[in-house]
């Protein structure tokens, strides 16, 4: 209901909006839940026959590549989870085990569940190179994962980056069962490293749709969605860099096709766009981009 707050005895006009519930509380006015689903649906249009599982195989040792350049923010991020030695820990899309590995280093168990059979392959030789021998891999979709019956519940439930899940309430409230302590979920605030990038390469370079869009993953629709479940969780918000570094263009060009499946006959494309982007120092050629990260967390109890 809009009204006009002029009412002969102001001299100035004022529009107020109310809402009226009639005592009703504002929650489930949007339902965040459905809206994210649309905006996973358009999403999801581009991709074809290719599932989500066959998508992460063939990229999983590109992506193991890129996330050993991030051990600094792996690191803080790691400690910023205040682990005991004695707790286990749930990583769910665990990848190649950017977080598995170095939490595992710290704690009594970590359960690393991934759908990609390559992602949990580089993972196990991470593993393993770390002589590491508490982690358990789980291949499975974290919708089809069953409490009780695949996994037990974990002292702490950690998510970084690894929303897709088509119904991220469900998701996100089977997370919350499988926490005793405490639940971690990193994701992007605004849009993420290369949401601008990929944005105007397949807008501009390759006239096409955009592949990304960078909404679906913010914050706020997932602190929304818990807020109308109930959980009122802490947010905090860090600023993030990533550093992709590449010995020549030849490797850059190769690198970004496999990861975000150029076709061949965009490859000149790709190379001449990428040459504008990159800047050159003494090691060869380096992307730098920087965003915002936001950590959203809850305790299972006060005293957790």
């Amino acid at each position: 209901m809009i009204r006009d707050g002029a009412d002969g005895d102001s001299p100035r006009s004022h529009i107020y909006i109310f809402y009226i519930m009639e005592g009703k509380e504002l929650t489930g006015f949007i339902n965040w839940n459905e809206l994210r689903k649309a905006i996973i649906s358009e999403g999801r249009k581009g991709r074809g026959r290719e599932s989500s599982e066959e998508m992460w195989d063939k990229r999983a040792k590109e992506f193991n590549k890129s996330t050993r350049e991030k051990s600094d923010r792996t690191e803080e991020q790691v400690a910023s989870f205040r682990l005991d030695p004695d707790w286990s820990v749930l990583d769910v899309g665990a990848g190649t085990g950017r977080l598995s590995v170095p939490i595992a280093k710290r704690v009594r168990t970590v359960t690393a569940v991934d759908q990609s059979r390559g992602m949990l392959d580089c993972l196990r030789e991470n593993i393993a190179g770390e002589g590491l021998a508490n982690v358990t891999c789980l291949q499975k979709r974290w919708e089809e994962v069953q409490l009780g019956v695949d996994i037990e519940p974990h002292d702490v439930v950690i998510a970084s980056h690894s929303l897709g899940m088509f119904d991220l309430q469900e998701a996100v409230a089977k997370m919350d069962a499988a926490a005793k302590r405490r639940v971690y979920i990193l994701t992007a605030a605004g849009k993420w490293f290369f949401d601008d990038l990929e944005e105007e390469l397949w807008e501009r370079e390759f006239d096409g749709h955009t592949r990304r869009g960078g909404w679906r993953s913010d914050y706020m629709l997932l602190y929304n969605i818990l807020h109308d479940m109930g959980i009122y969780a802490n947010v905090e918000i860090r600023d993030a860099e990533h550093v992709q570094r590449y010995e020549s263009l030849d490797e850059a060009v190769g690198r970004w096709r496999e990861m975000r499946d150029i076709p061949e006959e965009k490859v000149e494309d790709l190379r001449e766009y990428l040459s504008k982007k990159m800047i050159e120092d003494e090691n060869g050629l380096v992307s730098k981009r920087r965003a915002k990260s936001a950590m959203i967390w809850w305790p299972k109890d006060e005293g957790s």
